[in-house]
């Protein structure tokens, strides 16, 4: 592949602070989210400035949720902050995702969460022209996605999987014959083509291939579909993680897929990319520091934070609700999830718990362990007291888990459950998932 530099920055999540941003149903929804709503303006702003700053790349992509919600004020304050960037001399390509269009709009005034002008995905074409659009060689109308040509013989093919013009988290086979067009076509031209998407093209974590909406649905014939025809690398986002993963078809054609974090929320990183000959370099830069009241911590330190308290109060409200019985045994639920420490829960399940663990808050492990998932590299091996601790607890309950293996294997592809949480906590790939190098074959 020739030379090419670009950012890559995902799900930006870009809010009007005007519309509203305040108040106790706006305190209640942020209590349970991991990106930060009000002050998403702000972070994209100084972002885009570093961006801008660098004079050594020229291109920027952004696969998708530019929005919080599709809000139309929201797409016309982003779209200015993007004419910024290519005012400063950046070619930006960009896709539109769920989080963009719609009748789901809302923000918070006065206590209430109320309704605000959304965006129809029929007009995002031309809202976005000069970023990705124009340049386009072709666009597929119904999904919006397209191919450019974004430094010479190097093509940018961006699929657009979450549209009004295909199955959501998916590439049919009508996209899946335009695809395969392109690439056709960039052959003869003796183009090399990678590619971007909104969705995950390869799980980012083991178990989120039982999670239908944390990937495309059909990613294996995806990821085939792109390898078998000469794409090396995608750039995708969603799922708000950093991760780096391959997948190889059968014929040993490989793909790597790239997906990046949420911009504005923990882990609060994107990305800059060098192709040089055959190497693939992947660099991941923290969000930069912007005027925000941290309480004394770092900005990153204060991400996390936000993030383990939405895990932690997802947890909670997973236990609340219900009539009856039921209603009594999330109750109570809630009470023990709420104080145990993990050296209770160790004492309640008859496992051994290592002293650097025994007077953490369950609540307070569970967030730290998901916040390091998301971060990427994660560090929780068997030999570590947390890895120990995690496959202690899956063991105890290797009864249940050997009843429920039979109903999470589909399409011929059986599910060591086990195995697939262990490796969950556990980096194994072989890749870093934030500073790596992956050697191309072109």
């Amino acid at each position: 592949m020739n030379s090419v530099k670009f950012y890559l920055v995902t799900d930006t999540h870009y809010f009007e602070p005007s519309l509203g941003a305040s108040g106790k149903a706006f305190e209640e929804y942020m209590s349970r989210e991991q990106y930060f709503m009000a002050e998403s303006s702000d972070i994209v702003r100084v972002t885009f400035e570093a961006i801008a700053n660098d004079e050594t790349v020229d291109t920027v992509i952004i696969p998708g949720d530019l929005t919080k919600n599709g809000e139309l004020e929201s797409h016309k304050s982003f779209i200015k902050e993007l004419y910024k960037l290519k005012d400063a001399g950046k070619k930006i390509f960009v896709i539109t995702a769920g989080h963009d269009y719609g009748e789901k709009s809302r923000a918070f005034v006065n206590d209430e969460c109320i309704d605000v002008d959304g965006t129809p995905f029929e007009i995002l074409r031309d809202m976005y022209t000069d970023f990705g659009y124009s340049k386009a060689l072709d666009v597929d109308g119904p999904t919006l996605s397209y191919i450019a040509e974004i430094a010479p013989q190097v093509r940018l093919l961006a699929i657009n999987c979450d549209s009004k013009g295909n199955p959501k988290g998916e590439v049919d086979d009508r996209l899946g014959e335009w695809i395969k067009a392109q690439l056709d076509q960039a052959k003869k031209d003796g183009c090399s083509v990678f590619a971007m998407c909104h969705y995950p093209l390869i799980p980012s974590v083991p178990v989120f291939d039982l999670v239908g909406d944390a990937k495309l649905k059909n990613w294996r014939e995806t990821a085939t579909l792109l390898a078998d025809n000469g794409v090396e690398f995608i750039l995708t986002g969603h799922m708000h993680i950093q991760s780096v993963n391959e997948y190889v078809t059968e014929k040993g054609n490989r793909i790597v897929d790239i997906c990046t974090a949420c911009l504005v929320g923990s882990p609060a990183k994107y990305r800059k990319i060098t192709v040089e000959g055959n190497e693939l370099k992947v660099e991941s830069l923290d969000t930069p520091e912007f005027r925000a009241e941290t309480n004394g911590e770092n900005l990153q330190e204060y991400f996390d934070k936000q993030f383990a308290r939405s895990i932690q109060n997802r947890i909670l409200g997973a236990l609340s609700g219900g009539k009856g019985a039921v209603g009594l045994f999330k109750k109570l639920g809630r009470k023990i999830v709420g104080s145990i420490t993990v050296g209770g829960l160790g004492r309640l399940l008859w496992i051994k718990v290592d002293k650097s663990l025994r007077k953490q808050k369950f609540l307070d492990f569970a967030g730290n362990v998901g916040v390091a998932i998301f971060k990427g590299d994660r560090p929780y091996g068997k030999d570590t007291a947390v890895g120990d601790f995690i496959a202690r607890v899956l063991k105890r309950f290797g009864f249940v888990i050997r009843m429920v293996e039979p109903k999470l294997s589909k399409n011929g592809v059986s599910v060591d459950l086990t195995d697939m949480l262990l490796k969950t906590v556990s980096t194994e790939t072989g890749y870093s998932d934030n500073n790596t190098t992956v050697i191309l074959r072109n």
